[in-house]
């Protein structure tokens, strides 16, 4: 025989000798007995297992993993609580014996194996895997209690455990039993309905994204509350289980009627149904509920079902116009009205006059539109809206894009003493409500629109009036001239940018409708300091007259006319401002 053959079979011998004992060394636990005797002992893998038994006190519970999901089938077909079961099949997966009683010691025992608590045990586990059943027959705890006893059906004698296993053993088969109240995992829902004492809450559908009441009564519904609700839900869980009977006694459990209904569809397929009972008697804080289509009979923490408790005016949509996507154009009827539009990416007042809007101001117009509450739901069959104010609006307002209309919404009088709300209502809607009265409501004039804005570069002149004096300042083609009142040699930078913080400043506004007693309490006749700006076209406004009163902190007012603009305005600058247009501009 050739010599190198010799040696090629051998260390292919020697090679699968190797394997062999590497791969029965990872597959087995040797385990010695206290006589000596060695044992091996194969763990159980956990992640083979598509079926677990248990039986325990003559009740058995059966979990079968379906699609990777854990579902009891015994003793009743539920959705199991997959974390307890894998802690079992871990548990189950590491236990590792640390010590064996053979088969002659057992029997020299005189209970046999009773004496383990293995004659009946007291609890058998059964793991279905492809290559076929585990079982394990549980014991009592062995001295010291450090250890407990426990059988591998198909391996003679007695193996002892690490006690803690037995910490992952369920009580019973509640705690195998998922205790989710509801799950809508996978269930597109488009229909949420809710009764109280018989009594329907509300019955609300949703279209596309957009949630609508029909019961009872036809109503846009809020929709973002009607999806937390259904949320809030899904986080409830079960205390206890009380039946999984078909058939119960209702009226016992308060369930006939139910204090609270909750139904849950998509289409007319109902996906869940609970129905709330009484108070039970041995659990003050917890109610009855009973899950449909299951049919069983849970307990739940009361704190937990409040939310059923809402009013229907909790799922409506608060929001009185809501988003005015794209809208390009505003008018106000009524007192003062008027109209303001956008032209490209500029706004502009087109009536009573035409001049430029400031888009912070008509921004914020468009935001109170678009963020107004409704602050009480005061009627929904209105037979006569003359006492509502409503038969003639006092103010209306239709927002439109293009020739769409978005919204019209109607104003009528005050709703209550204090004066903070006002009647109001959609055109398109029957119902009267009441709104704060907010900045959409307190507009005087379409001047409080106006942009007073004016780009430095646009200045030709400047006239400072004081106390019967008058310094101009003219800008030419070499720069700034200055003639009149006291000299000075500030124009140029430092006079551009002093009046371009000016025409960049944004102020709040507000018409001033006594201009008598404006001067007055502004102090403006007191301080007699005016300034006359006079801008080249295209500027939107030619002349800006501003006339400086008292300081209010770090503020000072000022009276501002536009052009030949009858109604004036009452703004605010900073009075570190003004105290440099004073030095760069000259007098006061």
């Amino acid at each position: 025989m050739n010599p190198r053959s010799n040696w090629f079979l051998l260390l292919v011998a020697v090679g699968l000798g190797l394997f062999v004992w590497v791969t029965e060394r990872h597959a087995g636990v040797v385990v010695r007995g206290g006589s000596g005797a060695v044992v091996r002992y194969d763990p159980v893998d956990a992640g083979l297992v598509g079926a677990v038994e248990l039986m325990r006190s003559n009740s058995v519970w059966r979990a079968e993993l379906t699609n990777g999901t854990w579902r009891l089938a015994l003793p009743v077909r539920y959705p199991a609580q997959s974390a307890s079961i894998q802690r079992l099949l871990d548990g189950v997966g590491r236990l590792t014996p640390s010590g064996f009683v053979t088969s002659a010691e057992v029997a020299a025992q005189p209970e046999g194996l009773r004496a383990f608590g293995l004659e009946p045990p007291a609890a058998t586990i059964t793991l279905h895997t492809p290559s076929g059943p585990a079982i394990l027959r549980l014991g009592n705890g062995a001295p010291g209690g450090a250890r407990f006893y426990f059988q591998r059906v198909g391996t003679e004698g007695v193996f002892l455990g690490p006690i803690a296993f037995l910490d992952a053993l369920p009580n019973s088969a509640n705690d195998w039993r998922d205790r989710t109240l509801m799950d809508l995992a996978g269930s597109a829902h488009d229909r949420v309905g809710l009764s109280v004492r018989g009594r329907v809450v509300f019955e609300a559908v949703r279209d596309g994204q957009v949630w609508r009441l029909r019961q009872p009564l036809s109503a846009r519904a809020d929709g973002e509350r009607i999806e937390a609700l259904v949320a809030q839900l899904g986080t409830v869980r079960a205390t206890g289980f009380v039946s999984d009977d078909a058939v119960i006694d209702r009226a016992s459990f308060g369930l006939q009627p139910p204090e609270a209904e909750l139904t849950i569809g998509s289409g007319t397929n109902d996906l869940v149904q609970l129905q709330v009972g009484a108070i039970a008697t041995n659990a003050p804080n917890e109610r009855f509920v009973r899950r449909m289509p299951q049919g069983n009979l849970v307990r739940v923490a009361a704190e937990d079902l409040a939310l059923l408790e809402r009013p229907l005016s909790d799922f409506r949509d608060p929001r009185m116009l809501g988003a005015l996507d794209g809208v390009d154009r505003v008018q106000l009827l009524g007192t003062n009205g008027f109209v303001v539009e956008r032209t490209g990416t500029n706004w502009f007042v087109t009536q009573p006059r035409r001049f430029p809007a400031e888009r912070a101001a008509v921004d914020l117009l468009l935001s109170s539109l678009a963020q107004l509450e409704v602050a009480e739901f005061v009627n929904d069959v209105v037979a006569d809206l003359t006492p509502y104010g409503l038969n003639t609006p006092s103010r209306e307002i239709v927002a439109s894009s293009g020739t769409n209309r978005l919204a019209h919404l109607q104003v009528g009088r005050v709703a209550n003493p204090a004066g903070t709300l006002l009647y109001a209502r959609r055109i398109d809607e029957p119902s009267v409500y009441a709104v704060p009265r907010t900045i959409l409501f307190s507009l005087e004039s379409a001047a409080q629109l106006r942009s007073w804005h004016f780009d430095v570069t646009n200045v030709v002149s400047v006239s400072v009036l004081s106390h019967g004096r008058t310094r101009s300042l003219t800008r030419g083609p070499s720069g700034w001239s200055a003639s009149g009142g006291t000299a000075t040699e500030t124009a140029g930078e430092a006079m551009d940018e002093v009046l371009h913080r000016l025409g960049a400043w944004d102020s709040t506004r507000y018409v001033v409708s006594d201009e008598a007693a404006m001067l007055k309490a502004g102090r403006i006749r007191e301080l007699d300091h005016e300034l006359k700006i006079t801008l080249r076209a295209p500027a939107p406004v030619q002349t800006l007259s501003l006339r400086f009163g008292a300081e209010f902190g770090p503020s000072r007012v000022l009276l501002a006319r536009f052009d030949d603009d009858p109604v004036a305005l009452r703004l605010e600058i900073p009075a570190q401002l003004h105290a440099e247009l004073v030095q760069y501009l000259g007098m006061p």
